[in-house]
């Protein structure tokens, strides 16, 4: 009886992922759900009260490692080498979308009407007081740093990241290839450029 429950929520999940990667949270309906997973709408009610908790249930593990992941990124470990693995931050981002890759599109692309809608702007958030830490740390001054340009370039890293994941979470080999390159290039070439570049405020 047990199997033939969880049968059966899986097949409500799969379909669940189906419409709301074609719909979107806020063109998905119960109903559509129901047609997609061949689960009687009334036996999905059994599961799932409505469709926010549905779509909770498919991204909230996704949403809170990522979230982690950031939370915990070392800074100070080295960019990855193109022929070596690529550092714990992006190697973290390639699990996760290869084992979850329909979730990973969901969560980002999908989310328009739920508490998920900011998740890129939590993340920058994160980066930013990250990269407040580390200034303090060094002994730095930051007060009067250009912060909204500074977060552009962090909303930058953070989209190209979560774009190429997006694009080949199919291809291990060549998400990781790309993650790597991106990560060379952006952790060493244009970082070794804004090194020169001041970022305090305009008047």
């Amino acid at each position: 009886m047990q199997t033939k429950k969880k049968e059966v929520q899986n097949k409500i999940y799969q379909g669940a992922m189906e419409v709301f990667k074609e719909n979107g949270y806020r063109g998905a309906t119960m109903k559509e759900i129901s047609k997609k997973s061949k689960v009687p709408i009334g036996n999905i009610y059994r599961y799932y009260e409505n469709k926010e908790i549905l779509f909770d249930d498919i991204v909230f593990e996704l949403y809170s490692t990522i979230k982690y992941n950031h939370i915990h990124e070392d800074f100070k470990e080295k960019s990855s080498d193109l022929n070596k693995k690529p550092r714990v931050f992006l190697n973290n981002y390639i699990n996760l979308a290869t084992s979850k890759p329909m979730e990973f599109f969901i969560l980002f692309d999908s989310s328009i009407g739920t508490r998920y809608e900011s998740f890129l702007e939590e993340l920058v958030g994160i980066r930013w007081r990250k990269y407040l830490d580390n200034k303090k740390i060094n002994g730095l001054e930051y007060e009067n740093f250009d912060k909204e340009f500074i977060m552009v370039l962090m909303k930058l890293a953070i989209t190209s990241i979560i774009d190429i994941c997006k694009k080949y979470s199919s291809n291990e080999k060549l998400l990781r290839y790309y993650l790597i390159k991106f990560d060379y290039f952006f952790r060493s070439d244009i970082c070794d450029k804004l090194k020169e570049i001041s970022f305090n405020e305009r008047n």
